[in-house]
């Protein structure tokens, strides 16, 4: 288990709720013990915020920098993308809803070390690869 950043108890733990405010997005989700917030991934395990998609990889795939949000930035290049489950958003256009919010959740992906990511990323500079992008889910 991972204990998430960026987020703080509602009280002094003398009431007993356990209760958690989750700070990574805008929603500011109050969470119960046991509960997760919006995204599906952030649970209050008695007081502690665990990032329970945390290396998990629901998607990895060597992208056209042009599919990225980077207007003019190194065109032609490729950037290897990974992405998990779990999202803030309800989009109803999502082209990514099959990876941010799979029925199956974390069933569906596979855990990797950060460490594995960049070396696998080193590893296709060959074929146009300047990097790696965390994306298709939010946050």
């Amino acid at each position: 288990m991972y204990e998430a950043a960026f987020y703080h108890c509602t009280d002094d733990g003398s009431s007993g709720s356990n209760a958690v405010v989750c700070e990574l997005c805008p929603h500011n989700c109050h969470i119960a013990s046991g509960r997760s917030g919006i995204c599906g991934t952030r649970v209050n395990h008695d007081g502690r915020l665990i990032a329970e998609n945390y290396g998990m990889v629901s998607s990895l795939s060597l992208d056209p920098i042009e599919k990225k949000p980077l207007k003019r930035f190194m065109p032609g290049s490729m950037v290897l993308s990974a992405g998990s489950y779990g999202c803030n958003f309800h989009c109803p256009f999502c082209q990514n809803n099959e990876i941010a919010r799979p029925i199956d959740g974390p069933a569906l992906c596979r855990y990797m070390e950060p460490e594995e990511l960049a070396e696998m990323a080193a590893g296709l500079v060959s074929r146009g690869n300047i990097g790696l992008a965390y994306t298709y889910n939010e946050p």
